[in-house]
Protein backbone atom coordinates (compact mmCIF):
# COMPACT_ATOMS: atom_id res chain seq x y z
CA UNK A 1 0.00 0.00 0.00
CA UNK A 2 0.94 4.04 0.30
CA UNK A 3 2.67 5.70 2.38
CA UNK A 4 1.31 8.64 4.43
CA UNK A 5 3.68 10.78 2.29
CA UNK A 6 2.47 8.74 -1.03
CA UNK A 7 -1.09 9.43 0.08
CA UNK A 8 -0.24 12.92 0.15
CA UNK A 9 1.02 12.56 -3.20
CA UNK A 10 -2.05 11.43 -4.47
CA UNK A 11 -4.17 13.74 -2.61
CA UNK A 12 -1.94 16.72 -4.39
CA UNK A 13 -2.27 15.09 -8.16
CA UNK A 14 -5.75 14.47 -7.98
CA UNK A 15 -6.51 17.91 -6.81
CA UNK A 16 -4.13 19.12 -9.62
CA UNK A 17 -5.22 16.68 -12.02
CA UNK A 18 -9.28 18.18 -11.50
CA UNK A 19 -7.80 21.55 -11.97
CA UNK A 20 -6.92 21.10 -15.94
CA UNK A 21 -10.31 22.42 -18.05
CA UNK A 22 -8.82 19.53 -20.25
CA UNK A 23 -9.36 16.52 -18.35
CA UNK A 24 -13.23 15.31 -17.38
CA UNK A 25 -11.92 12.45 -15.51
CA UNK A 26 -8.86 10.55 -14.18
CA UNK A 27 -8.74 7.47 -16.31
CA UNK A 28 -6.65 5.84 -18.47
CA UNK A 29 -2.91 7.71 -18.79
CA UNK A 30 -3.96 10.63 -16.89
CA UNK A 31 -3.91 7.88 -14.12
CA UNK A 32 -0.72 6.10 -14.73
CA UNK A 33 0.68 9.66 -15.15
CA UNK A 34 -0.60 10.23 -11.42
CA UNK A 35 0.51 7.27 -10.27
CA UNK A 36 3.85 7.04 -11.46
CA UNK A 37 4.22 10.51 -9.52
CA UNK A 38 2.73 9.10 -6.21
CA UNK A 39 5.64 6.77 -6.84
CA UNK A 40 8.22 9.04 -7.89
CA UNK A 41 9.42 6.62 -10.89
CA UNK A 42 9.98 7.80 -14.61
CA UNK A 43 6.82 8.25 -17.22
CA UNK A 44 7.61 7.51 -20.44
CA UNK A 45 6.27 9.60 -23.48
CA UNK A 46 3.06 8.24 -24.32
CA UNK A 47 3.98 9.13 -27.93
CA UNK A 48 7.35 6.64 -28.12
CA UNK A 49 4.66 3.56 -28.10
CA UNK A 50 2.57 1.98 -24.91
CA UNK A 51 2.68 -1.72 -24.83
CA UNK A 52 -0.38 -4.46 -23.98
CA UNK A 53 1.89 -5.52 -21.12
CA UNK A 54 0.34 -6.43 -17.67
CA UNK A 55 2.15 -3.84 -15.82
CA UNK A 56 1.75 -0.19 -16.17
CA UNK A 57 3.72 0.96 -13.51
CA UNK A 58 6.94 -1.25 -12.35
CA UNK A 59 9.34 0.45 -9.98
CA UNK A 60 12.62 -1.16 -11.55
CA UNK A 61 14.21 -0.52 -7.68
CA UNK A 62 12.33 -2.96 -5.94
CA UNK A 63 10.83 -5.24 -8.67
CA UNK A 64 7.55 -3.91 -8.06
CA UNK A 65 4.94 -4.01 -10.43
CA UNK A 66 1.61 -2.32 -10.86
CA UNK A 67 -1.48 -3.18 -13.04
CA UNK A 68 -3.50 0.32 -12.93
CA UNK A 69 -7.17 0.58 -13.08
CA UNK A 70 -9.65 3.13 -12.74
CA UNK A 71 -13.63 2.59 -12.30
CA UNK A 72 -16.34 4.82 -11.41
CA UNK A 73 -18.97 3.55 -8.63
CA UNK A 74 -22.23 4.25 -6.85
CA UNK A 75 -20.71 3.37 -3.37
CA UNK A 76 -17.06 3.65 -2.10
CA UNK A 77 -17.81 2.34 1.29
CA UNK A 78 -15.95 -0.94 2.96
CA UNK A 79 -17.59 -4.13 1.57
CA UNK A 80 -19.16 -2.66 -1.67
CA UNK A 81 -18.12 -5.28 -4.54
CA UNK A 82 -17.15 -4.08 -8.10
CA UNK A 83 -15.91 -5.86 -11.22
CA UNK A 84 -13.62 -4.46 -13.79
CA UNK A 85 -12.11 -6.00 -17.06
CA UNK A 86 -7.99 -7.76 -16.27
CA UNK A 87 -7.70 -9.29 -19.63
CA UNK A 88 -9.37 -10.20 -23.48
CA UNK A 89 -9.72 -14.09 -22.78
CA UNK A 90 -10.24 -15.99 -26.61
CA UNK A 91 -9.88 -19.03 -25.17
CA UNK A 92 -11.55 -20.91 -27.54
CA UNK A 93 -9.82 -20.06 -30.38
CA UNK A 94 -6.81 -20.29 -28.63
CA UNK A 95 -7.53 -23.96 -26.96
CA UNK A 96 -5.03 -25.80 -28.98
CA UNK A 97 -2.27 -23.41 -28.53
CA UNK A 98 -3.49 -23.07 -24.74
CA UNK A 99 -3.30 -27.21 -24.43
CA UNK A 100 -7.24 -27.51 -24.38
CA UNK A 101 -7.69 -28.74 -27.89
CA UNK A 102 -11.27 -29.61 -28.85
CA UNK A 103 -12.65 -26.50 -26.49
CA UNK A 104 -15.56 -24.95 -27.04
CA UNK A 105 -18.75 -22.60 -25.73
CA UNK A 106 -20.30 -25.80 -24.82
CA UNK A 107 -17.61 -27.65 -23.26
CA UNK A 108 -18.24 -28.23 -19.60
CA UNK A 109 -17.78 -25.14 -17.42
CA UNK A 110 -15.38 -26.59 -15.31
CA UNK A 111 -12.81 -27.72 -18.77
CA UNK A 112 -13.63 -23.78 -19.78
CA UNK A 113 -12.94 -22.55 -16.50
CA UNK A 114 -9.59 -24.08 -16.09
CA UNK A 115 -8.40 -22.55 -19.69
CA UNK A 116 -9.38 -19.10 -18.79
CA UNK A 117 -7.17 -19.49 -15.68
CA UNK A 118 -4.56 -20.86 -17.59
CA UNK A 119 -4.57 -18.26 -20.21
CA UNK A 120 -4.76 -15.71 -17.54
CA UNK A 121 -1.91 -17.32 -15.19
CA UNK A 122 0.34 -17.56 -18.75
CA UNK A 123 0.08 -13.84 -19.18
CA UNK A 124 0.99 -12.89 -15.49
CA UNK A 125 3.76 -15.20 -15.23
CA UNK A 126 5.43 -13.96 -18.85
CA UNK A 127 4.85 -10.47 -18.39
CA UNK A 128 6.58 -10.58 -14.93
CA UNK A 129 9.33 -12.08 -16.53
CA UNK A 130 9.68 -9.93 -19.45
CA UNK A 131 9.35 -6.45 -17.50
CA UNK A 132 11.19 -7.63 -14.40
CA UNK A 133 9.04 -7.99 -12.04
CA UNK A 134 8.91 -9.90 -8.92
CA UNK A 135 5.92 -8.97 -6.89
CA UNK A 136 2.70 -7.59 -8.82
CA UNK A 137 -0.46 -5.83 -7.72
CA UNK A 138 -4.05 -4.13 -8.79
CA UNK A 139 -3.69 0.06 -8.44
CA UNK A 140 -7.60 0.80 -8.60
CA UNK A 141 -8.68 4.22 -8.11
CA UNK A 142 -12.13 3.94 -7.17
CA UNK A 143 -14.37 7.03 -8.18
CA UNK A 144 -17.28 8.61 -7.42
CA UNK A 145 -19.24 10.70 -10.31
CA UNK A 146 -18.82 13.95 -8.42
CA UNK A 147 -15.32 13.66 -8.89
CA UNK A 148 -14.69 14.59 -5.33
CA UNK A 149 -14.40 11.37 -3.85
CA UNK A 150 -11.87 8.67 -3.80
CA UNK A 151 -10.69 5.34 -2.62
CA UNK A 152 -7.48 3.95 -3.64
CA UNK A 153 -7.36 -0.19 -2.88
CA UNK A 154 -4.74 -2.61 -3.90
CA UNK A 155 -4.60 -5.70 -4.45
CA UNK A 156 -1.54 -8.86 -4.51
CA UNK A 157 -1.76 -10.44 -8.25
CA UNK A 158 -0.38 -13.96 -8.22
CA UNK A 159 -1.19 -17.02 -9.93
CA UNK A 160 -4.39 -18.17 -9.62
CA UNK A 161 -5.32 -21.94 -8.82
CA UNK A 162 -7.69 -23.63 -10.86
CA UNK A 163 -8.38 -26.10 -8.50
CA UNK A 164 -9.53 -24.07 -6.06
CA UNK A 165 -12.76 -22.75 -8.76
CA UNK A 166 -16.34 -23.78 -8.98
CA UNK A 167 -17.30 -22.79 -12.61
CA UNK A 168 -21.26 -22.72 -13.45
CA UNK A 169 -22.91 -20.62 -16.22
CA UNK A 170 -25.18 -17.55 -14.83
CA UNK A 171 -29.01 -17.46 -14.69
CA UNK A 172 -31.01 -14.94 -17.25
CA UNK A 173 -33.33 -13.22 -14.71
CA UNK A 174 -36.12 -13.49 -17.65
CA UNK A 175 -35.64 -17.14 -19.35
CA UNK A 176 -34.05 -18.56 -16.23
CA UNK A 177 -31.96 -20.36 -18.54
CA UNK A 178 -27.86 -20.74 -18.73
CA UNK A 179 -26.33 -16.72 -19.21
CA UNK A 180 -23.83 -15.42 -21.58
CA UNK A 181 -21.35 -15.19 -18.07
CA UNK A 182 -19.46 -17.89 -16.82
CA UNK A 183 -18.68 -17.57 -12.93
CA UNK A 184 -15.77 -18.65 -11.21
CA UNK A 185 -16.22 -19.12 -7.44
CA UNK A 186 -13.74 -19.94 -4.81
CA UNK A 187 -15.26 -21.14 -1.30
CA UNK A 188 -18.87 -19.38 -3.08
CA UNK A 189 -17.35 -16.25 -2.97
CA UNK A 190 -17.64 -14.64 -6.60
CA UNK A 191 -14.07 -14.23 -8.13
CA UNK A 192 -13.86 -14.41 -12.29
CA UNK A 193 -16.57 -13.66 -14.84
CA UNK A 194 -15.74 -14.63 -18.67
CA UNK A 195 -18.38 -13.74 -21.35
CA UNK A 196 -18.63 -15.43 -24.00
CA UNK A 197 -19.50 -12.75 -26.34
CA UNK A 198 -17.27 -10.27 -25.58
CA UNK A 199 -14.46 -12.65 -24.63
CA UNK A 200 -13.93 -10.86 -21.78
CA UNK A 201 -12.67 -11.75 -18.14
CA UNK A 202 -13.49 -10.20 -15.43
CA UNK A 203 -12.39 -10.16 -11.80
CA UNK A 204 -14.02 -9.10 -8.64
CA UNK A 205 -12.66 -7.82 -5.58
CA UNK A 206 -14.46 -5.55 -2.60
CA UNK A 207 -13.16 -2.35 -1.04
CA UNK A 208 -11.48 -3.52 2.30
CA UNK A 209 -12.64 -2.15 5.40
CA UNK A 210 -9.55 0.78 5.35
CA UNK A 211 -9.26 1.95 2.14
CA UNK A 212 -6.88 4.81 1.53
CA UNK A 213 -9.69 7.61 1.17
CA UNK A 214 -9.35 11.16 -0.85
CA UNK A 215 -12.22 13.53 -0.28
CA UNK A 216 -10.95 16.91 -2.08
CA UNK A 217 -12.71 20.48 -3.37
CA UNK A 218 -13.42 20.29 -6.97
CA UNK A 219 -11.24 23.89 -8.25
CA UNK A 220 -11.36 24.52 -12.09
CA UNK A 221 -9.46 26.53 -13.74
CA UNK A 222 -10.21 28.83 -16.24
CA UNK A 223 -9.03 27.58 -19.78
CA UNK A 224 -6.91 30.93 -19.96
CA UNK A 225 -5.34 30.03 -16.57
CA UNK A 226 -4.41 26.53 -17.39
CA UNK A 227 -2.76 27.70 -20.40
CA UNK A 228 -0.88 30.67 -18.93
CA UNK A 229 0.32 28.12 -16.00
CA UNK A 230 1.41 25.66 -18.24
CA UNK A 231 3.40 27.67 -20.65
CA UNK A 232 5.12 29.78 -17.52
CA UNK A 233 6.07 26.59 -16.60
CA UNK A 234 7.37 25.57 -20.13
CA UNK A 235 9.27 29.01 -20.37
CA UNK A 236 11.18 28.77 -16.95
CA UNK A 237 12.25 25.41 -17.73
CA UNK A 238 13.39 25.52 -21.21
CA UNK A 239 14.70 29.26 -21.25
Amino acid sequence: MLTSEEVERLREAIVATIAAPIVGSIEDYSWEAIFHYVKNIPLSDPTSGRTKLLHDAVDIRTRTGWSLKTIQLPNLNPGFTFAFVIQRADVVTKAAALGFPGLTVDSPPANLGEAIVYHWNQKLIYDRTLQGVTDSYEGILCKKKNATEYVYVEYPLTPLDPHQFSWNWSIDRNTREAGKGLQGKIDGKLTLIWYKNQKQLFKVQTIPEQPIRIVIERNRLTPDEYVQAILSTLEQKFN
